[in-house]
Protein backbone atom coordinates (compact mmCIF):
# COMPACT_ATOMS: atom_id res chain seq x y z
CA UNK A 1 0.00 0.00 0.00
CA UNK A 2 1.39 3.46 -0.82
CA UNK A 3 0.21 6.87 -0.83
CA UNK A 4 -0.76 8.58 -4.33
CA UNK A 5 -1.63 12.06 -5.50
CA UNK A 6 -4.20 12.04 -8.52
CA UNK A 7 -5.83 14.76 -10.10
CA UNK A 8 -4.87 17.88 -11.65
CA UNK A 9 -4.88 21.50 -9.98
CA UNK A 10 -6.85 22.31 -7.35
CA UNK A 11 -9.05 19.05 -7.53
CA UNK A 12 -6.37 16.68 -6.56
CA UNK A 13 -6.53 13.75 -4.22
CA UNK A 14 -4.79 12.44 -1.72
CA UNK A 15 -5.66 8.49 -1.69
CA UNK A 16 -3.91 5.10 -0.66
CA UNK A 17 -3.25 2.76 -3.51
CA UNK A 18 -2.62 -0.82 -3.86
CA UNK A 19 -0.84 -2.66 -6.83
CA UNK A 20 -1.06 -6.20 -7.70
CA UNK A 21 0.09 -8.28 -10.63
CA UNK A 22 -2.05 -9.65 -13.18
CA UNK A 23 -1.47 -13.19 -13.10
CA UNK A 24 0.45 -14.77 -16.44
CA UNK A 25 1.55 -10.78 -17.31
CA UNK A 26 3.80 -8.48 -16.22
CA UNK A 27 1.08 -6.35 -16.20
CA UNK A 28 0.27 -4.78 -12.93
CA UNK A 29 -3.39 -3.91 -11.88
CA UNK A 30 -4.14 -0.69 -9.55
CA UNK A 31 -7.21 -0.40 -6.66
CA UNK A 32 -7.81 2.53 -4.89
CA UNK A 33 -7.92 1.65 -0.96
CA UNK A 34 -9.52 4.44 0.39
CA UNK A 35 -9.73 8.47 -0.82
CA UNK A 36 -7.96 10.83 1.94
CA UNK A 37 -8.91 14.49 0.31
CA UNK A 38 -8.19 16.97 -0.88
CA UNK A 39 -4.24 17.46 -1.75
CA UNK A 40 -4.21 21.28 -1.16
CA UNK A 41 -6.38 21.62 1.51
CA UNK A 42 -5.11 19.22 3.63
CA UNK A 43 -1.44 20.21 2.64
CA UNK A 44 -2.20 23.90 3.89
CA UNK A 45 -3.34 22.26 7.10
CA UNK A 46 -0.45 20.23 7.64
CA UNK A 47 2.71 20.44 5.73
CA UNK A 48 3.87 16.99 6.81
CA UNK A 49 0.48 15.47 6.05
CA UNK A 50 2.42 13.27 3.26
CA UNK A 51 4.94 11.58 5.50
CA UNK A 52 2.41 10.86 8.26
CA UNK A 53 0.58 9.36 5.51
CA UNK A 54 3.10 7.46 4.06
CA UNK A 55 3.86 6.19 7.26
CA UNK A 56 0.27 5.12 8.19
CA UNK A 57 0.02 3.30 4.89
CA UNK A 58 2.92 0.95 5.99
CA UNK A 59 1.48 0.30 9.32
CA UNK A 60 -1.41 -0.55 6.76
CA UNK A 61 0.35 -3.11 4.92
CA UNK A 62 2.04 -4.35 7.78
CA UNK A 63 -0.83 -5.29 9.38
CA UNK A 64 -2.58 -6.68 6.46
CA UNK A 65 -0.01 -9.11 5.96
CA UNK A 66 0.01 -9.96 9.60
CA UNK A 67 -3.68 -10.94 9.23
CA UNK A 68 -3.08 -12.97 5.93
CA UNK A 69 0.10 -14.80 7.62
CA UNK A 70 -0.06 -18.77 7.97
CA UNK A 71 -1.37 -19.44 11.27
CA UNK A 72 0.95 -21.95 12.94
CA UNK A 73 -0.44 -24.56 15.43
CA UNK A 74 0.59 -26.94 17.67
CA UNK A 75 -1.69 -29.92 17.72
CA UNK A 76 -1.48 -33.72 19.15
CA UNK A 77 -2.20 -36.70 17.48
CA UNK A 78 -3.87 -39.34 20.21
CA UNK A 79 -6.11 -42.25 19.88
CA UNK A 80 -9.56 -41.43 20.05
CA UNK A 81 -11.18 -43.27 22.50
CA UNK A 82 -13.84 -41.12 24.04
CA UNK A 83 -16.28 -38.86 22.51
CA UNK A 84 -13.89 -36.36 24.33
CA UNK A 85 -11.29 -37.12 22.21
CA UNK A 86 -12.46 -35.55 19.22
CA UNK A 87 -11.51 -31.63 17.79
CA UNK A 88 -14.51 -30.13 19.76
CA UNK A 89 -16.90 -28.38 17.53
CA UNK A 90 -19.84 -25.76 18.25
CA UNK A 91 -22.74 -23.82 16.84
CA UNK A 92 -22.49 -20.29 16.16
CA UNK A 93 -25.04 -19.63 13.46
CA UNK A 94 -27.11 -17.72 16.11
CA UNK A 95 -24.51 -14.81 15.59
CA UNK A 96 -27.27 -13.82 13.30
CA UNK A 97 -29.90 -13.45 15.90
CA UNK A 98 -27.96 -12.03 18.60
CA UNK A 99 -26.74 -8.87 16.39
CA UNK A 100 -30.61 -8.45 15.73
CA UNK A 101 -31.56 -9.02 18.86
CA UNK A 102 -28.87 -6.46 20.30
CA UNK A 103 -30.35 -4.20 17.61
CA UNK A 104 -33.86 -4.21 18.69
CA UNK A 105 -32.44 -3.57 22.68
CA UNK A 106 -34.37 -6.78 23.83
CA UNK A 107 -32.17 -7.89 26.74
CA UNK A 108 -32.27 -4.14 28.16
CA UNK A 109 -35.95 -4.56 27.62
CA UNK A 110 -36.41 -7.88 29.55
CA UNK A 111 -33.73 -7.03 32.36
CA UNK A 112 -35.91 -4.04 32.96
CA UNK A 113 -39.50 -6.19 32.78
CA UNK A 114 -38.39 -8.99 33.93
CA UNK A 115 -39.07 -7.61 37.50
CA UNK A 116 -36.39 -10.40 39.00
CA UNK A 117 -33.00 -10.74 41.21
CA UNK A 118 -31.76 -13.06 38.32
CA UNK A 119 -32.98 -10.40 35.66
CA UNK A 120 -29.97 -10.87 33.61
CA UNK A 121 -29.68 -14.47 33.76
CA UNK A 122 -33.76 -14.49 32.32
CA UNK A 123 -32.30 -12.27 29.44
CA UNK A 124 -29.72 -14.71 29.17
CA UNK A 125 -32.28 -17.73 28.64
CA UNK A 126 -34.91 -15.91 26.44
CA UNK A 127 -32.15 -15.20 23.81
CA UNK A 128 -30.99 -18.86 23.72
CA UNK A 129 -34.96 -20.43 23.61
CA UNK A 130 -35.19 -17.62 20.45
CA UNK A 131 -32.14 -18.21 18.78
CA UNK A 132 -32.62 -22.33 19.99
CA UNK A 133 -36.20 -22.09 17.77
CA UNK A 134 -35.31 -19.85 14.84
CA UNK A 135 -32.43 -22.86 14.20
CA UNK A 136 -34.24 -25.75 15.53
CA UNK A 137 -37.30 -25.68 17.52
CA UNK A 138 -37.49 -28.16 20.16
CA UNK A 139 -39.29 -28.40 23.50
CA UNK A 140 -37.68 -26.44 26.65
CA UNK A 141 -36.24 -29.27 28.09
CA UNK A 142 -34.36 -30.28 24.79
CA UNK A 143 -33.09 -27.00 24.19
CA UNK A 144 -31.65 -27.11 27.79
CA UNK A 145 -29.54 -30.28 27.19
CA UNK A 146 -28.05 -28.08 24.26
CA UNK A 147 -26.38 -25.64 26.06
CA UNK A 148 -22.89 -26.59 26.17
CA UNK A 149 -22.92 -27.06 21.53
CA UNK A 150 -23.65 -23.01 21.32
CA UNK A 151 -20.91 -21.13 21.28
CA UNK A 152 -20.84 -18.35 23.61
CA UNK A 153 -24.05 -19.57 25.77
CA UNK A 154 -23.86 -19.74 29.30
CA UNK A 155 -25.48 -22.91 30.42
CA UNK A 156 -28.82 -22.03 32.56
CA UNK A 157 -30.90 -24.50 34.71
CA UNK A 158 -34.28 -26.00 33.55
CA UNK A 159 -35.78 -23.87 36.11
CA UNK A 160 -34.49 -20.31 34.69
CA UNK A 161 -35.46 -21.76 30.86
CA UNK A 162 -38.96 -22.21 32.41
CA UNK A 163 -39.41 -19.50 34.14
CA UNK A 164 -38.93 -17.14 30.68
CA UNK A 165 -42.37 -18.64 29.80
CA UNK A 166 -44.11 -16.66 33.04
CA UNK A 167 -42.27 -13.53 31.72
CA UNK A 168 -43.40 -13.65 28.57
CA UNK A 169 -47.05 -14.67 29.20
CA UNK A 170 -47.23 -11.60 31.74
CA UNK A 171 -45.02 -9.19 29.54
CA UNK A 172 -47.28 -9.99 25.67
CA UNK A 173 -47.92 -6.16 25.32
CA UNK A 174 -44.99 -4.98 26.44
CA UNK A 175 -43.23 -7.01 23.99
CA UNK A 176 -45.54 -6.22 21.12
CA UNK A 177 -45.38 -2.50 21.38
CA UNK A 178 -41.37 -2.31 21.84
CA UNK A 179 -41.51 -4.64 18.67
CA UNK A 180 -43.56 -2.57 16.93
CA UNK A 181 -41.82 0.67 17.61
CA UNK A 182 -38.63 -0.92 16.49
CA UNK A 183 -40.24 -2.00 13.19
CA UNK A 184 -41.93 0.98 12.63
CA UNK A 185 -38.27 3.16 12.66
CA UNK A 186 -36.42 0.39 10.73
CA UNK A 187 -38.19 -0.87 8.06
CA UNK A 188 -41.17 0.70 5.51
CA UNK A 189 -43.91 -0.14 7.68
CA UNK A 190 -47.14 0.88 6.59
CA UNK A 191 -49.35 0.66 9.63
CA UNK A 192 -52.93 1.67 8.26
CA UNK A 193 -52.17 -1.38 6.21
CA UNK A 194 -52.62 -4.52 7.87
CA UNK A 195 -52.96 -8.33 6.69
CA UNK A 196 -55.25 -10.76 9.05
CA UNK A 197 -56.11 -14.70 9.87
CA UNK A 198 -57.09 -16.77 11.67
CA UNK A 199 -55.46 -20.40 12.62
CA UNK A 200 -55.91 -23.07 15.34
CA UNK A 201 -52.98 -25.19 17.55
CA UNK A 202 -54.28 -28.52 18.94
CA UNK A 203 -52.96 -30.10 21.53
CA UNK A 204 -52.21 -34.13 22.16
CA UNK A 205 -54.05 -34.25 24.79
CA UNK A 206 -58.77 -33.42 26.12
CA UNK A 207 -57.41 -32.04 29.05
CA UNK A 208 -59.30 -28.65 28.79
CA UNK A 209 -58.39 -25.16 30.16
CA UNK A 210 -58.87 -21.11 29.82
CA UNK A 211 -56.98 -21.57 26.06
CA UNK A 212 -57.42 -25.21 25.73
CA UNK A 213 -61.05 -25.87 24.29
CA UNK A 214 -62.65 -27.97 21.21
CA UNK A 215 -63.24 -26.16 18.97
CA UNK A 216 -63.27 -26.26 14.66
CA UNK A 217 -59.84 -27.96 13.97
CA UNK A 218 -58.29 -26.23 11.10
CA UNK A 219 -55.74 -28.96 11.29
CA UNK A 220 -58.65 -31.55 11.34
CA UNK A 221 -57.47 -32.38 15.00
CA UNK A 222 -61.09 -32.57 16.48
CA UNK A 223 -60.66 -35.18 18.84
CA UNK A 224 -58.04 -32.61 21.26
CA UNK A 225 -58.21 -29.54 22.40
CA UNK A 226 -57.21 -26.34 20.92
CA UNK A 227 -56.39 -22.96 20.82
CA UNK A 228 -57.36 -20.16 18.65
CA UNK A 229 -55.13 -17.57 16.96
CA UNK A 230 -55.29 -14.41 15.48
CA UNK A 231 -52.21 -12.54 13.86
CA UNK A 232 -51.78 -9.09 12.36
CA UNK A 233 -49.06 -8.53 9.43
CA UNK A 234 -47.78 -5.39 8.04
CA UNK A 235 -47.06 -4.99 4.18
CA UNK A 236 -43.71 -6.12 4.35
CA UNK A 237 -45.15 -9.70 5.65
CA UNK A 238 -43.15 -8.76 9.53
CA UNK A 239 -46.00 -9.87 12.30
CA UNK A 240 -47.28 -6.36 13.91
CA UNK A 241 -49.76 -8.63 16.84
CA UNK A 242 -51.03 -11.22 17.62
CA UNK A 243 -54.13 -12.36 19.86
CA UNK A 244 -55.19 -15.56 21.89
CA UNK A 245 -58.24 -17.02 21.51
CA UNK A 246 -60.21 -20.16 23.45
CA UNK A 247 -60.09 -23.12 21.07
CA UNK A 248 -63.78 -22.91 20.35
CA UNK A 249 -63.60 -19.40 19.61
CA UNK A 250 -65.29 -18.82 15.81
CA UNK A 251 -63.08 -16.80 13.56
CA UNK A 252 -65.27 -14.35 12.87
CA UNK A 253 -65.10 -13.26 16.58
CA UNK A 254 -61.69 -12.81 16.70
CA UNK A 255 -61.28 -9.81 14.25
CA UNK A 256 -62.47 -7.14 16.15
CA UNK A 257 -60.17 -7.18 19.27
CA UNK A 258 -56.92 -7.19 17.03
CA UNK A 259 -57.91 -4.14 15.08
CA UNK A 260 -58.24 -2.24 18.28
CA UNK A 261 -55.11 -3.57 19.27
CA UNK A 262 -53.53 -1.71 15.99
CA UNK A 263 -55.05 1.13 16.84
CA UNK A 264 -53.52 1.45 20.05
CA UNK A 265 -50.83 0.42 18.77
CA UNK A 266 -50.10 2.93 15.95
CA UNK A 267 -52.69 5.67 17.26
CA UNK A 268 -54.31 5.42 13.90
CA UNK A 269 -58.03 6.76 13.44
CA UNK A 270 -58.23 4.49 9.63
CA UNK A 271 -56.73 0.93 8.69
CA UNK A 272 -57.21 -1.48 5.69
CA UNK A 273 -58.08 -4.71 7.00
CA UNK A 274 -56.96 -7.60 4.33
CA UNK A 275 -58.42 -10.79 4.95
CA UNK A 276 -59.52 -13.95 4.07
CA UNK A 277 -63.39 -14.68 2.67
CA UNK A 278 -64.05 -16.56 6.44
CA UNK A 279 -63.76 -13.17 7.94
CA UNK A 280 -66.14 -11.39 6.37
CA UNK A 281 -69.01 -11.64 8.12
CA UNK A 282 -71.43 -9.10 8.95
CA UNK A 283 -70.38 -8.58 12.70
CA UNK A 284 -66.98 -7.69 11.06
CA UNK A 285 -68.06 -5.66 8.10
CA UNK A 286 -70.00 -3.58 10.12
CA UNK A 287 -67.60 -2.94 12.55
CA UNK A 288 -64.95 -1.87 10.26
CA UNK A 289 -67.62 0.59 8.50
CA UNK A 290 -68.51 1.92 11.89
CA UNK A 291 -64.89 2.27 13.21
CA UNK A 292 -64.35 4.49 9.29
CA UNK A 293 -61.78 1.61 8.90
CA UNK A 294 -61.82 -0.05 5.28
CA UNK A 295 -61.72 -3.60 4.59
CA UNK A 296 -60.65 -5.92 1.16
CA UNK A 297 -62.02 -9.03 1.32
CA UNK A 298 -62.47 -11.64 -0.90
CA UNK A 299 -66.10 -12.56 -3.03
CA UNK A 300 -67.41 -15.91 -3.77
CA UNK A 301 -68.68 -15.47 -7.26
CA UNK A 302 -69.93 -19.24 -7.17
CA UNK A 303 -72.25 -18.65 -3.99
CA UNK A 304 -73.41 -15.03 -4.75
CA UNK A 305 -76.86 -14.45 -6.13
CA UNK A 306 -78.47 -15.12 -9.44
CA UNK A 307 -78.52 -11.21 -10.21
CA UNK A 308 -75.30 -10.72 -9.56
CA UNK A 309 -74.15 -13.59 -11.38
CA UNK A 310 -75.81 -12.21 -14.82
CA UNK A 311 -73.75 -9.01 -14.21
CA UNK A 312 -70.55 -10.49 -14.51
CA UNK A 313 -71.81 -12.99 -17.73
CA UNK A 314 -72.64 -9.74 -18.72
CA UNK A 315 -70.35 -8.21 -21.22
CA UNK A 316 -71.54 -4.68 -20.47
CA UNK A 317 -68.90 -2.59 -18.10
CA UNK A 318 -65.47 -5.03 -19.30
CA UNK A 319 -62.30 -3.17 -19.83
CA UNK A 320 -60.37 -5.80 -21.42
CA UNK A 321 -56.48 -5.71 -22.24
CA UNK A 322 -55.51 -7.12 -25.28
CA UNK A 323 -52.69 -8.65 -27.11
CA UNK A 324 -51.67 -6.67 -29.89
CA UNK A 325 -50.11 -9.26 -32.11
CA UNK A 326 -52.59 -12.16 -31.74
CA UNK A 327 -55.96 -9.90 -31.31
CA UNK A 328 -56.34 -12.43 -28.33
CA UNK A 329 -58.37 -10.85 -24.68
CA UNK A 330 -55.19 -11.22 -22.11
CA UNK A 331 -57.08 -9.97 -19.32
CA UNK A 332 -59.98 -8.04 -18.58
CA UNK A 333 -61.73 -5.91 -14.99
CA UNK A 334 -65.13 -4.53 -14.27
CA UNK A 335 -66.01 -2.84 -11.14
CA UNK A 336 -69.80 -3.46 -9.86
CA UNK A 337 -71.46 -1.05 -7.02
CA UNK A 338 -73.19 -2.82 -4.90
CA UNK A 339 -75.35 -2.49 -1.44
CA UNK A 340 -73.93 -5.62 -0.14
CA UNK A 341 -76.54 -7.20 2.27
CA UNK A 342 -74.98 -8.40 5.67
CA UNK A 343 -76.80 -10.05 8.52
CA UNK A 344 -75.77 -8.62 11.99
CA UNK A 345 -76.14 -9.67 15.40
CA UNK A 346 -78.88 -8.06 17.57
CA UNK A 347 -77.17 -6.00 20.68
CA UNK A 348 -78.78 -7.58 23.97
CA UNK A 349 -81.06 -4.17 23.88
CA UNK A 350 -82.73 -4.46 20.35
CA UNK A 351 -83.52 -8.34 21.28
CA UNK A 352 -85.28 -7.12 24.47
CA UNK A 353 -87.02 -4.54 22.72
CA UNK A 354 -88.48 -7.32 20.26
CA UNK A 355 -91.99 -8.42 20.53
CA UNK A 356 -92.50 -11.61 22.26
CA UNK A 357 -93.56 -14.34 19.98
CA UNK A 358 -93.76 -17.94 19.52
CA UNK A 359 -91.10 -20.22 18.71
CA UNK A 360 -86.88 -19.23 17.76
CA UNK A 361 -86.26 -15.58 18.46
CA UNK A 362 -84.83 -13.82 16.43
CA UNK A 363 -81.15 -13.19 16.70
CA UNK A 364 -80.30 -11.37 13.53
CA UNK A 365 -80.82 -7.92 11.21
CA UNK A 366 -80.47 -7.41 7.68
CA UNK A 367 -78.46 -4.42 7.28
CA UNK A 368 -76.67 -3.17 3.86
CA UNK A 369 -72.93 -1.87 3.41
CA UNK A 370 -72.26 0.86 -0.21
CA UNK A 371 -69.20 -1.51 -1.75
CA UNK A 372 -67.25 -1.72 -4.84
CA UNK A 373 -66.60 -5.34 -6.28
CA UNK A 374 -63.83 -5.58 -8.84
CA UNK A 375 -64.53 -8.38 -10.84
CA UNK A 376 -61.38 -9.72 -12.63
CA UNK A 377 -60.17 -12.44 -15.73
CA UNK A 378 -57.13 -13.65 -17.21
CA UNK A 379 -56.30 -16.13 -20.14
CA UNK A 380 -53.90 -17.25 -17.77
CA UNK A 381 -55.26 -17.55 -14.35
CA UNK A 382 -58.06 -19.65 -16.28
CA UNK A 383 -55.91 -21.97 -18.25
CA UNK A 384 -54.42 -22.69 -14.40
CA UNK A 385 -58.23 -23.12 -12.93
CA UNK A 386 -58.48 -25.74 -15.87
CA UNK A 387 -55.59 -27.24 -15.86
CA UNK A 388 -55.80 -28.13 -11.51
CA UNK A 389 -60.15 -29.27 -12.18
CA UNK A 390 -58.63 -31.75 -14.35
CA UNK A 391 -56.47 -33.19 -12.53
CA UNK A 392 -58.84 -33.99 -10.03
CA UNK A 393 -61.56 -35.65 -12.61
CA UNK A 394 -58.44 -37.46 -14.12
CA UNK A 395 -57.50 -38.78 -9.98
CA UNK A 396 -61.59 -39.36 -9.98
CA UNK A 397 -62.37 -41.25 -12.89
CA UNK A 398 -59.36 -43.56 -12.05
CA UNK A 399 -61.29 -44.14 -8.73
CA UNK A 400 -64.89 -44.65 -9.53
CA UNK A 401 -64.78 -48.75 -9.42
CA UNK A 402 -62.90 -47.87 -6.43
CA UNK A 403 -65.26 -46.65 -3.67
CA UNK A 404 -62.62 -46.65 -1.18
CA UNK A 405 -60.97 -44.39 -2.61
CA UNK A 406 -63.53 -41.94 -3.43
CA UNK A 407 -64.43 -41.96 0.34
CA UNK A 408 -61.04 -40.51 0.93
CA UNK A 409 -61.74 -38.40 -1.74
CA UNK A 410 -64.53 -36.49 -0.20
CA UNK A 411 -62.69 -34.92 2.34
CA UNK A 412 -60.35 -33.51 0.38
CA UNK A 413 -63.07 -31.59 -1.68
CA UNK A 414 -63.15 -33.69 -4.85
CA UNK A 415 -66.97 -34.25 -4.12
CA UNK A 416 -68.21 -30.92 -6.08
CA UNK A 417 -67.94 -33.37 -9.38
CA UNK A 418 -69.83 -36.21 -8.14
CA UNK A 419 -72.76 -37.70 -8.23
CA UNK A 420 -73.15 -40.23 -6.32
CA UNK A 421 -76.17 -43.00 -4.22
CA UNK A 422 -74.71 -43.21 -0.63
CA UNK A 423 -76.59 -46.74 -0.33
CA UNK A 424 -75.68 -48.15 -3.63
CA UNK A 425 -72.22 -46.68 -3.83
CA UNK A 426 -72.66 -46.02 -7.55
CA UNK A 427 -70.67 -43.49 -8.19
CA UNK A 428 -70.14 -41.11 -11.44
CA UNK A 429 -68.99 -37.67 -12.49
CA UNK A 430 -71.42 -34.88 -12.68
CA UNK A 431 -71.11 -33.24 -16.13
CA UNK A 432 -73.66 -30.13 -15.04
CA UNK A 433 -70.87 -29.24 -12.59
CA UNK A 434 -67.96 -29.87 -14.20
CA UNK A 435 -69.30 -27.73 -16.77
CA UNK A 436 -71.08 -25.06 -14.04
CA UNK A 437 -67.67 -24.84 -12.32
CA UNK A 438 -65.46 -24.02 -15.63
CA UNK A 439 -67.70 -20.84 -16.56
CA UNK A 440 -65.96 -19.74 -13.12
CA UNK A 441 -62.50 -20.21 -15.23
CA UNK A 442 -60.01 -17.46 -14.89
CA UNK A 443 -62.22 -14.97 -12.67
CA UNK A 444 -61.57 -13.23 -9.25
CA UNK A 445 -63.74 -10.46 -7.39
CA UNK A 446 -62.31 -8.95 -4.20
CA UNK A 447 -64.85 -6.33 -2.39
CA UNK A 448 -64.09 -3.35 -0.74
CA UNK A 449 -65.77 -0.54 0.95
CA UNK A 450 -62.91 1.96 -0.36
CA UNK A 451 -64.66 3.43 -3.40
CA UNK A 452 -61.64 5.49 -4.31
CA UNK A 453 -59.34 2.48 -5.15
CA UNK A 454 -58.64 1.25 -8.85
CA UNK A 455 -59.06 -2.17 -8.93
CA UNK A 456 -55.00 -2.54 -9.76
CA UNK A 457 -54.84 -1.02 -6.37
CA UNK A 458 -57.16 -3.31 -4.85
CA UNK A 459 -55.48 -6.26 -7.02
CA UNK A 460 -52.05 -5.62 -5.17
CA UNK A 461 -53.00 -5.05 -1.67
CA UNK A 462 -55.29 -8.33 -1.53
CA UNK A 463 -52.18 -9.86 -3.50
CA UNK A 464 -50.02 -9.29 -0.49
CA UNK A 465 -52.59 -11.64 1.96
CA UNK A 466 -50.40 -14.64 0.76
CA UNK A 467 -47.62 -13.39 3.50
CA UNK A 468 -50.13 -13.99 6.45
CA UNK A 469 -50.92 -17.75 5.13
CA UNK A 470 -46.98 -18.61 4.57
CA UNK A 471 -46.27 -17.01 8.23
CA UNK A 472 -48.65 -19.41 9.66
CA UNK A 473 -47.20 -22.31 7.73
CA UNK A 474 -43.41 -20.91 9.04
CA UNK A 475 -45.22 -21.27 12.21
CA UNK A 476 -46.71 -24.48 12.23
CA UNK A 477 -44.12 -25.92 9.91
CA UNK A 478 -40.57 -24.26 10.61
CA UNK A 479 -41.23 -23.23 14.29
CA UNK A 480 -43.17 -26.25 15.17
CA UNK A 481 -45.25 -23.32 17.38
CA UNK A 482 -47.84 -25.97 18.43
CA UNK A 483 -47.07 -26.08 21.85
CA UNK A 484 -47.39 -29.89 22.43
CA UNK A 485 -45.34 -29.65 25.52
CA UNK A 486 -46.59 -26.49 28.08
CA UNK A 487 -50.06 -27.39 29.43
CA UNK A 488 -50.71 -24.50 31.79
CA UNK A 489 -52.14 -21.27 30.54
CA UNK A 490 -49.29 -18.91 31.45
CA UNK A 491 -47.10 -21.35 29.92
CA UNK A 492 -49.41 -21.51 26.59
CA UNK A 493 -49.15 -17.56 26.23
CA UNK A 494 -45.51 -17.47 27.14
CA UNK A 495 -44.94 -19.95 24.41
CA UNK A 496 -46.73 -17.86 22.10
CA UNK A 497 -44.90 -14.71 22.80
CA UNK A 498 -41.54 -16.55 21.98
CA UNK A 499 -42.63 -17.85 18.64
CA UNK A 500 -44.19 -14.83 17.72
CA UNK A 501 -40.54 -12.87 18.93
CA UNK A 502 -38.62 -16.03 16.07
CA UNK A 503 -41.27 -15.18 13.67
CA UNK A 504 -40.72 -11.47 13.88
CA UNK A 505 -36.18 -12.19 13.72
CA UNK A 506 -36.83 -14.71 10.27
CA UNK A 507 -39.43 -11.91 8.52
CA UNK A 508 -37.09 -9.34 9.54
CA UNK A 509 -34.36 -11.25 8.12
CA UNK A 510 -36.46 -11.78 4.72
CA UNK A 511 -36.67 -8.13 4.67
CA UNK A 512 -33.19 -7.18 4.92
CA UNK A 513 -32.26 -9.67 2.31
CA UNK A 514 -34.78 -7.92 -0.07
CA UNK A 515 -34.30 -4.60 0.89
CA UNK A 516 -31.03 -4.53 0.59
CA UNK A 517 -29.73 -7.25 -1.63
CA UNK A 518 -33.01 -7.78 -3.44
CA UNK A 519 -33.00 -11.52 -2.51
CA UNK A 520 -35.71 -13.74 -2.05
CA UNK A 521 -35.37 -16.06 0.16
CA UNK A 522 -37.44 -18.61 2.01
CA UNK A 523 -37.34 -18.81 5.92
CA UNK A 524 -36.36 -22.60 6.12
CA UNK A 525 -33.47 -21.29 4.29
CA UNK A 526 -32.78 -18.73 6.97
CA UNK A 527 -32.92 -21.31 9.85
CA UNK A 528 -30.57 -23.19 7.60
CA UNK A 529 -27.97 -20.39 8.10
CA UNK A 530 -29.05 -20.36 11.75
CA UNK A 531 -28.74 -24.03 12.37
CA UNK A 532 -25.86 -25.21 10.40
CA UNK A 533 -22.84 -23.00 10.94
CA UNK A 534 -19.79 -24.72 13.05
CA UNK A 535 -16.71 -23.62 14.27
CA UNK A 536 -14.03 -26.17 14.97
CA UNK A 537 -11.61 -25.41 18.09
CA UNK A 538 -8.18 -26.75 18.19
CA UNK A 539 -4.88 -26.66 19.95
CA UNK A 540 -4.77 -25.70 23.86
CA UNK A 541 -7.03 -23.52 25.62
CA UNK A 542 -6.04 -20.02 25.28
CA UNK A 543 -3.91 -20.71 22.12
CA UNK A 544 -6.52 -22.23 19.96
CA UNK A 545 -7.05 -21.94 16.71
CA UNK A 546 -10.59 -21.65 15.46
CA UNK A 547 -11.93 -22.84 12.24
CA UNK A 548 -15.80 -21.98 10.68
CA UNK A 549 -17.82 -24.27 8.66
CA UNK A 550 -20.62 -25.23 6.85
CA UNK A 551 -21.45 -21.41 6.24
CA UNK A 552 -24.41 -21.04 4.14
CA UNK A 553 -24.47 -17.77 1.15
CA UNK A 554 -27.42 -16.59 3.38
CA UNK A 555 -25.69 -16.85 6.72
CA UNK A 556 -22.58 -14.71 4.54
CA UNK A 557 -25.56 -11.84 3.16
CA UNK A 558 -27.16 -11.32 6.65
CA UNK A 559 -23.50 -10.88 8.53
CA UNK A 560 -22.57 -7.99 5.91
CA UNK A 561 -25.75 -6.58 6.27
CA UNK A 562 -25.99 -6.71 9.91
CA UNK A 563 -22.26 -5.18 9.68
CA UNK A 564 -20.25 -8.00 11.21
CA UNK A 565 -16.76 -7.98 10.55
CA UNK A 566 -15.55 -10.85 7.73
CA UNK A 567 -14.80 -14.30 9.09
CA UNK A 568 -11.51 -15.44 8.60
CA UNK A 569 -11.10 -19.22 7.72
CA UNK A 570 -8.79 -19.60 10.75
CA UNK A 571 -8.47 -17.28 13.53
CA UNK A 572 -7.77 -17.03 17.36
CA UNK A 573 -10.67 -16.92 19.47
CA UNK A 574 -10.72 -13.18 20.13
CA UNK A 575 -10.92 -12.73 16.39
CA UNK A 576 -13.78 -15.36 16.83
CA UNK A 577 -15.50 -13.49 19.23
CA UNK A 578 -14.81 -9.71 16.98
CA UNK A 579 -16.70 -11.62 14.08
CA UNK A 580 -19.16 -13.10 15.77
CA UNK A 581 -19.64 -11.41 19.09
CA UNK A 582 -19.28 -15.09 20.29
CA UNK A 583 -17.52 -15.64 23.32
CA UNK A 584 -16.08 -19.33 23.05
CA UNK A 585 -13.62 -19.18 26.12
CA UNK A 586 -17.27 -19.55 28.10
CA UNK A 587 -17.47 -23.11 25.96
CA UNK A 588 -13.39 -23.79 26.83
CA UNK A 589 -12.87 -23.22 30.48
Amino acid sequence: MYVAITGSGKARVIQFREDTRIPGTNKKKTKVIKTIGNYERMLAEDPDIIAKLKAEAKELTKAKKASQAPVNLQVSSVDIHTPTDVVPSYRFGHAIVKQMWEKMNLDDFFIQKSGKRNAGAIAQALFYLVAHRCGEPRSIRASASEQTFYAGVQPLSLDILYSVLDVLAEQKEAIVQHLADFFEKQTNREGSEAYYDVTTYAFESTRWGELRMFGFSKDHKNNEVQVVMGLLLDNNGIPITYELFPGNTMDQNTLTSSVEKLKALYRLEKITVVADRGLNSGKNLEYLMGAGHDFVISYTLKRSSSTFKELVWQEDGWQSMVNSETGEVVSKKKIIEQLYEVKVPLSPEEIEALPQKRGRPKKYKKEVIPVHIHLTWSAKRAGKDRADRERVLERLQKRLDKPYQLKAALRRGSNQYLQMELDTEDWKLDEQKIEEAARYDGYYAVITNNQTLTTEEVSKIYSGLWKIEESFRVLKTDLRARPVFVWNDEHIKGHFAMCFISLCMLRYSQYLLETELQKSVSAAKVMEAIREPLVLVQGEFPNNIVTPTRISQTYLDLSTILKLPVLKSNMTLTKFRTCTKLDLTINLK
